[in-house]
């Protein structure tokens, strides 16, 4: 059974077209967690992004859209870089839900399919 947060990010992501992330023009730079692990931080909104973000903002950084595809081509980069999660939700700077990358791919590649033409 999936988990109701889980679903209403699915949601989100399905409506938006795609899901937020904290970075600069360089790209998205992953968080480390509560347990040492790299976790690529993605938001269903900019405002999300920016309320968990802004403490530890560097110049130049903020809140970046990622559509599916843009994603997509993400991830791999993301693997190398040994990232194996994501954050899709977080509170306090600590995230509350994570997901393997595979999962999300798994998801984003679904999205792909099943959106109209």
């Amino acid at each position: 059974m999936t988990d109701p947060d889980t679903t209403a990010v699915w949601d989100d992501l399905a409506a938006g077209g795609g899901l937020w992330a904290w970075g600069d023009e360089d790209g998205v730079a992953p968080w480390t967690d509560g347990d040492g692990h790299d976790v690529v931080p993605l938001w269903t909104a900019a405002d999300r992004a920016e309320e968990e973000s802004m403490s530890d903002a560097e110049p130049g950084e903020g809140p970046v859209f990622l559509g599916v595809e843009a994603l997509l081509e993400a991830i791999p980069e993301w693997v190398a870089a040994g990232v194996r999660e994501a954050g899709l939700q977080s509170e306090g700077g600590r995230f509350t839900l994570t997901v393997p990358l595979t999962e999300l791919t798994e998801r984003l590649l679904r999205l792909q399919v099943d959106r109209p033409a």
